[in-house]
């Protein structure tokens, strides 16, 4: 029995060593307040055994053991403290933490993705790519192509291959994982609306716009028929379609969903429609600025429609957007007969599917 305690408190020494001095870091610090985890009685009776025996062997697989979960913890404390760091949006430190975890553990794959998405939040994309391969590599081969947490991952890994404008890769990536989301979760699920919006900004990039209208439509199906009272969030998917209807010409089909749009954005609460009106005019501004004025006009007039008779004609948006319908009639006049369809640049892109999100 006395042999027995010995090795217990010799291997608790040993585990407290390896973790001070093998770690080295603030996270190996914060582990050594937490009481170590106690050898089951098998270890115990093994490592006394060995030592009766003189056979190091199995004394080198406990050192092992003792050793990786020393590293386990400290990269598990390490990772906590890291989470805390973004919640107070200390990405530096945040960065250093989450580093020293994967230094410790470099195979986990919630540690490779959230040091993705803080290369992401810095704009260091092609590392982001890097961490986010590894991370879906390693989460696939633990839980297969079929789950809905490998989608989420190439949901993710396709935002990062449309920040470094690599549109084919994006559109295959977001297309494998709305294949998954339709297998596992059928063809209506409400959570395969996102990845529509996404492909539709994509395909109509690409000048597939029989594509684009389809994807769209399909996304206000899929939305009507999981929606309850609040349909704000089909209101904004019929303002995207009613805005790509302008762009192709088609002002009839427009104007109908126009004032379906204004009819439930009507029916919001004050503070919501304020902040709708605020996204239109941004909105309205940007494709002012890039000389869309057809697309232009609809925003401003929305604009009014949801704010003039409740707010006043000296409301700040109210009389932005009537001044910006004065500035618009000028440009109009000065560009008679050169309000042509262009091909959809990248910053376009990012505002007609990307400022939308802001109003869902």
């Amino acid at each position: 029995m006395q042999s027995k305690i010995t090795t217990r408190a010799v291997c608790l020494i040993l585990f407290f060593y390896l973790l001070f001095v093998g770690a080295g870091s603030v996270a190996a610090s914060v582990i050594m307040d937490k009481q170590a985890a106690p050898l089951d009685s098998g270890e115990a009776d093994v490592a006394d055994e060995a030592i009766a025996k003189h056979d190091p062997t199995p004394s080198v697989v406990l050192l092992e053991r003792v050793r990786k979960n020393a590293r386990q913890q400290a990269a598990a404390a390490a990772f906590s403290l890291g989470i805390m760091a973004i919640e107070q949006k200390d990405f530096t430190t945040a960065e250093l933490l989450v580093q020293e975890s994967l230094q410790l553990q470099p195979s986990n794959p919630e540690y490779l993705y959230v040091a993705a998405s803080l290369a992401f939040n810095r704009g260091a994309f092609a590392e982001a790519e890097a961490y986010q391969l590894r991370s879906l590599e390693l989460t696939k081969a633990e839980l297969g192509t079929q789950d809905i947490r490998t989608a989420s991952l190439m949901d993710d890994l396709g935002t990062i291959y449309l920040a470094q404008q690599h549109y084919d890769q994006a559109e295959r990536t977001w297309r494998e994982s709305l294949s998954i989301r339709e297998q596992i979760l059928g063809n209506t699920h409400p959570s395969i609306a996102p990845r529509l919006k996404d492909l539709a900004g994509l395909v109509m990039h690409d000048g597939r716009f029989d594509e684009t209208e389809q994807l769209l439509k399909r996304l206000i199906h899929i939305l009507e028929a999981d929606t309850g009272p609040d349909r704000m969030d089909i209101a904004t998917a019929q303002h995207i379609l009613a805005d790509f209807y302008v762009s192709r010409h088609r002002k009839n089909e427009a104007d109908e969903l126009y004032r379906r749009v204004l009819a439930d954005w009507k029916a919001a609460p004050t503070q919501k429609r304020l902040l709708i009106a605020a996204r239109l005019y941004e909105l309205g501004n940007e494709y002012l600025s890039q000389l869309r004025l057809e697309e232009a006009r609809p925003q401003f007039e929305l604009v009014l429609g949801l704010l003039e008779n409740d707010f006043g004609a000296d409301h700040l948006y109210v009389r932005g957007a009537r001044t910006a319908l004065i500035k618009l009639k000028s440009e109009q006049e000065e560009h008679s007969g050169n309000n042509t369809v262009d091909p959809v640049g990248d910053r376009e892109l990012h505002s007609r599917f990307s400022q939308h999100r802001e109003v869902m």
